[in-house]
């Protein structure tokens, strides 16, 4: 697999990193003995699994809590504590606490897509699940034209939540908001939403869309996104709109999860698809 890894100068090839490059996206053995010490302050209940790592380079310590409940306060516990936000990152899933250095954060991710496609940020139409303040889509749904197919932040008014407006929730919210949007392509293709929607979100034109995996793409239980996801998602791409998964999850996860289905909707692989790996660390080339 082609990789690339996030640098000050952005997305550059592992032969092109110097030593701080490294630093700055990965963890070393002081770095989770210091990080491992913080969370066990707060609980020691919750339990280390593993290190979530991409060519063998340590990017995300993953610890392990019960399923579907929201561990944000935990998260923003971990950033107040005294030397831990200077170092590190906190973030929530449905399935975990993720630690990483600093700037590796879905937001981060999403500007380095929105200046490789030239777009402003509120041009691309940004989709997540865990959206609230410590949860691991909140920097990627920070900005206008957002959508929340679960937890939100409810001091953002720049994001529509599905789940609490309709009820409608993960990949069913996604497809069901993804329905009611505008796109238009670089060549001026129009995509009309197949339904109007009152709320401001729906009467904006987007060029581009962001979406996180588990929980956005994928629903609970489920393994791989559905026929009609994907179906939905190559009619984005065959249409010239460019597409960002942006995921804490690593290449071979990545690979058996999303491209294998992925690859038997698409006639050929898309150079308008984009992987975000490990919360935006490194960049896998799909084509």
């Amino acid at each position: 697999m082609n990789f690339r890894f996030l640098t000050d100068c952005g997305y550059l090839p592992a032969d092109q990193l110097n030593e701080r490059d490294w630093s700055d996206i990965t963890l070393s053995r002081e770095d989770a003995r210091a990080i491992t010490a913080q969370v066990f302050s707060i609980s020691e209940d919750i339990n280390p699994v593993q290190f979530l790592s991409i060519a063998d380079r340590r990017i995300i310590l993953y610890f392990y809590c019960d399923r579907d409940i929201d561990y944000s306060w935990f998260s923003r516990r971990l950033e107040g504590r005294e030397g831990f936000a200077d170092k590190y990152r906190a973030n929530c899933t449905d399935y975990g606490i993720l630690v990483a250095k600093r700037n590796i954060h879905k937001g981060n991710a999403l500007k380095q897509f929105a200046s490789m496609i030239n777009l402003p940020v509120d041009k691309i139409a940004k989709f997540g699940d865990q959206g609230q303040k410590g949860g691991n889509d909140h920097e990627l749904l920070a900005y206008p034209g957002s959508f929340s197919v679960y937890r939100h932040d409810k001091a953002n008014s720049n994001t529509f939540n599905s789940h609490e407006a309709f009820n409608i929730s993960n990949a069913a919210g996604t497809l069901w908001v993804l329905e009611r949007l505008n796109f238009v392509s670089p060549d001026n293709t129009r995509i009309d939403a197949l339904q109007d929607m009152p709320f401001i979100q729906f009467k904006q034109t987007y060029q581009a869309a962001a979406f996180d995996m588990d929980g956005t793409l994928i629903s609970d239980g489920e393994s791989r996104p559905s026929d009609a996801m994907y179906r939905m998602l190559a009619a984005l791409l065959e249409k010239g709109i460019p597409i960002a998964i942006i995921t804490a999850r690593n290449a071979e996860e990545i690979d058996h999860m999303f491209l294998r289905g992925f690859n038997g909707v698409l006639d050929e692989p898309s150079k308008n698809l984009f992987l975000f790996l490990c919360n935006g660390a490194a960049l896998l080339n799909s084509h």
